[in-house]
């Protein structure tokens, strides 16, 4: 790799040590699986070359799943790795004989660790998975990169703007980008890939799960006697909103349990003490033995995996990240499951989506606490209304398939056309040539 990147691989590892240090300190949670953050990566000890799939978290992990599961159907070799717990968790659920990690630290020596255990023959990243080492990583042993879904902020191109010559050279060696939009395969020509290398291949997480989770059956028997309202992905702020909301319904005549997915699965217990202090009787998901809740409960998920099978069973979802300014999550994850959905303004990060499910009322966006107050009780005013909503929102999303197709076959081209290029990659040879390419480098 030569002395002078070694070196300031040193002097960064030096450098961001402390930092690591009081994170872990700080948050015991950052030290489940930190052995792979520094590139122990499941190894494809079989010498077999693999496409690897990277998706930031549970989102992302959702989308990658159906391409995962794509490009397996075909015969090709796949894994997968995200940048959290709740990511890996999907992989694990959907995918269990995918071999699964987590993403390594961006730095030199974690990245190069994975990159030699790992074997890939492929790297796919995912929407905004653009992290400089690795892909530099990659391109130093010629293994191309795909970015799939791809999209770029305002705040993502200013943000790159500004050390926009040093990056320039690694966005030039991408191979492909498949772009959710016109608008984002024009920022990624801006950012120096090569018109001809990019195409629009749409939104993943448009494209409907394989089939839609089935709720646990605890579940089922505790929300059997209640309707059901669930907040997912949500924030502090977010989640007191909504139990103030559960107050002004029950005045009105409308009990129902609600069910809080707090985005930080650490904050489960937070929202234990917010529900008291509002005498309202809240219950962990992990703790719901055989229980049935009762109108006017407070269903805490504390658990990983439930919450696509929960706004199957809702009769309205709100989406968190949408109220406070964070940039919202996967608001189509309720209309897959024919769910009506409720967000915030702060929708930047999901694309086209809110467009989408605004047809039809599927989808309605809600300024602030009142205006979601005001749209919870239209729902309970008017179930079947609200009912038909929710089909039409998953209707909507018809028109909108093909996204896993497409970046499938971006996919399958690129590997094709290396594969071409390097002959000896079709029967396994990656192993020993990157072997040799990578000597005695160090793996943590």
């Amino acid at each position: 790799m030569g002395l002078a990147r070694h070196s300031v691989a040193a002097l960064s590892a030096v450098g961001l040590s402390p930092l690591l240090a009081g994170a872990l300190i700080a948050r015991p949670r950052l030290r489940s699986g930190m052995s792979e953050r520094f590139g122990r990566v499941v190894s494809s000890g079989d010498g077999a070359s693999r496409i690897w799939i990277h998706g930031s978290s549970v989102g992302e992990a959702t989308a990658a799943c159906r391409l995962l599961q794509s490009l397996d159907a075909e015969g090709y070799l796949v894994r997968a790795s995200a940048s959290t717990l709740e990511g890996r968790a999907v992989y694990e659920r959907v995918l269990p004989d995918v071999p699964t990690s987590l993403a390594p630290f961006d730095h030199l020596w974690c990245v190069e660790a994975a990159m030699r255990r790992g074997n890939p023959e492929l790297m796919v990243m995912i929407e905004t998975e653009l992290w400089p080492n690795w892909i530099a990583a990659c391109v130093r042993h010629d293994v191309p990169v795909v970015i799939a879904s791809g999209r770029i902020r305002d705040l993502s191109g200013i943000r790159f703007s500004g050390f926009r010559h040093v990056m320039r050279s690694t966005f030039k060696s991408v191979a492909a980008v498949g772009a959710r939009t016109d608008l984002d395969a024009e920022r990624f020509v801006s950012l120096g890939i090569s018109e001809d290398r990019v195409q629009v291949t749409g939104d993943l997480k448009l494209d409907p799960p394989t089939r839609q989770p089935a709720l646990a059956v605890d579940l089922i028997r505790a929300l059997v006697d209640s309707p059901v309202v669930v907040g997912g992905s949500t924030y502090r702020d977010e989640e007191s909103i909504l139990v103030d909301c559960q107050d002004a319904l029950e005045k009105a005549g409308h009990s129902f349990v609600l069910v809080l997915a707090p985005r930080v699965v650490e904050h489960a217990h937070e929202l234990l003490k917010v529900c008291g202090d509002r005498n309202r009787r809240a219950i962990l998901r992990s703790q719901l033995g055989g229980r049935r809740l009762a109108k006017g409960d407070v269903l805490i998920v504390d658990t990983l995996g439930d919450l696509a099978g929960l706004y199957a069973t809702a009769t309205i979802a709100f989406v968190g990240g949408t109220l406070v300014p964070i940039g919202g999550h996967n608001i189509l994850e309720p209309a897959h499951a024919g769910c009506p959905v409720l967000f915030g303004p702060h929708v930047q990060n999901t694309g086209a989506a809110p467009g989408i499910l605004e047809f039809g009322r599927a989808g309605v966006c809600v300024r602030d606490a009142q205006g979601l107050q005001e749209a919870l009780m239209e729902a309970f005013e008017d179930p079947e209304a609200c009912r038909r909503r929710g089909e039409m929102g998953r209707d909507n999303l018809v028109a909108h398939r093909g996204s896993v197709r497409r970046t499938h076959e971006l996919i399958t081209d690129i590997l094709e056309t290396s594969r071409r290029a390097r002959p000896e990659l079709q029967v396994g040879g990656l192993a020993s040539s990157k072997a040799e390419t990578l000597g005695t480098t160090g793996e943590p």
